[in-house]
């Protein structure tokens, strides 16, 4: 009779629980909300993606969009930095060796890519051939 008692408010407990919490499957369809990825591995990578972010999060775009940022440093030539989406390499340009600089650098990719995505929906919503991939011309 115990053993009964304590089951059914440990299960009493579990419906409550998940009653209260959002399911998992709610939160794993949420796919309207943007994500910014940062690959960067130097300072100044780093500094370009705080600035991007915080920039590109005032475009009303970036809530439905997921972008990479990714860097490759050369002590040479200097970081080169790109930006991916849908697996597509949009920008892509060397950070300057000046610190100060960077700031301004990322506010012109915020911008560009702003533009390009879009331009990529305008032109999504015009050519509507479904014998062509998306990327086929």
């Amino acid at each position: 009779m115990r053993g009964d008692f304590v089951c059914r408010s440990l299960e009493v407990c579990c419906v409550a629980l998940l009653l209260a919490s959002p399911t998992v499957d709610a939160r794993a369809d949420r796919l309207d909300e943007g994500m910014v990825l940062g690959q960067t591995v130097t300072v100044a990578g780093q500094d370009f993606f705080r600035y991007f972010v915080a920039l590109w999060r005032d475009k009303y775009i970036s809530e439905r969009v997921l972008i990479i940022v990714r860097e490759r440093p050369s002590a040479r030539t200097g970081s080169v930095i790109w930006i991916e989406h849908d697996g597509d390499r949009l920008l892509q340009f060397t950070l300057p060796a000046a610190r100060g600089l960077i700031r301004g650098l990322s506010e012109q990719a915020a911008e560009q890519l702003w533009q390009r995505l879009n331009q990529a929906e305008i032109d999504a919503g015009l050519d509507n051939d479904k014998d062509l991939a998306r990327n086929a011309w």
